[in-house]
């Protein structure tokens, strides 16, 4: 009989985010199950198989295919769990959180989104392509009646990951420069998921839900962050400023509601506006260090220990 208490099912931990999250469970204790399409890939950081790391197992389950996740859930016997946001979903995940809740789940740390402001049912966030599609992801799991933590993250640093030939190439493209954002480290997001699959303490006064917002330590201009990259990497960076078209040009592997999205939030937040209200933003930083239980990474930092991206 699989002991319930210890043991925890991630799902998308070949994602940054999924695999910091299955390393602090597994870190405070807990067994960790990971969910994967392909129970023979390689995740990085994991280990290749469960003979190197004996506190993760892999299961085969799709969170796309509910039907999947009933098994995953018996074999695993847990009873918390962290998702992502699947934004194909045509019924925003509603049929998945209910399988995930028939067989077992008592509690799921959703990955949503900083766009998602206020209630998820307020209409502001039903605007925008982005944050609709994590507020209606909310709402699903809400209507489930199981209890969960919505994670609301900001900017995360990977998205430097699009411009590596760039970088490389000692000349990066990009839209609106002076725009802030935050830069937030995906593995930062994904240590606060891990504590809170484990964590009881976390979950306070019994609620039912929680919203939890997180962001970088550090607000820079796009312009100030690749001048960092630079820094960090011991070489020079020329930043060439382009429009909307040639971004949606260059951007042509993202679905076309993505980038659209991206190109209104720059905009909307050109300087002296902003994406990030003060008090705000300082409960995102915080939060960090109350369920992380250490400091927010730097993003100087977080770009030194990802050098080998760049090389």
């Amino acid at each position: 009989m699989v002991n319930r208490e210890k043991n925890v099912l991630v799902f998308g931990p070949t994602g940054g985010v999924g695999r910091a999250a299955a390393i602090e469970a597994g870190r405070r204790g807990a067994r960790v199950w990971l969910a994967v399409r392909d129970t023979k890939k390689t995740i990085r950081g994991l280990g290749k198989d469960t003979e190197e790391n004996p506190g993760f197992v892999r299961v085969q389950a799709d969170l796309s295919q509910p039907n999947s996740l009933k098994h995953a859930v018996e074999q695993s016997g847990a009873t918390t769990t962290f998702v992502y946001t699947m934004h194909e979903s045509e019924d925003h995940m509603r049929a998945s959180f209910e399988a995930l809740k028939e067989a077992g789940i008592t509690y799921v740390v959703l990955l949503s989104s900083f766009g998602v402001q206020g209630s998820a049912r307020e209409e502001a966030n039903m605007s925008d392509f982005l944050s609709r599609v994590h507020a209606q992801t909310e709402i699903a799991l809400e209507e489930t009646g199981i209890s969960y933590a919505a994670i609301r993250p900001a900017y995360f640093n990977s998205n430097i990951f699009w411009n590596t030939p760039g970088i490389q190439k000692g000349e990066v493209e990009v839209l609106y420069p002076n725009v802030k954002f935050d830069y937030i480290a995906p593995e930062d997001i994904g240590t606060v998921c891990g504590a809170l699959l484990v964590e009881p303490r976390f979950r306070e006064g019994g609620q039912i839900s929680k919203t939890i917002y997180l962001c970088g330590p550090e607000l820079m201009s796009q312009r100030e962050a690749f001048d960092i990259v630079a820094q960090a990497l011991g070489r020079s960076i020329k930043i060439k400023e382009i429009g909307e078209a040639a971004f949606f040009e260059k951007h042509k592997f993202l679905p076309e509601p993505v980038a659209l999205s991206i190109v209104n939030g720059l905009r909307k937040t050109l300087p002296p506006n902003s994406g990030y209200p003060q008090e705000l933003y300082e409960e995102a930083v915080a939060n960090i260090r109350k369920y992380a239980e250490r400091e927010p990474t730097r993003f100087i930092d977080w770009v030194k220990s990802h050098k080998d991206v760049f090389a």
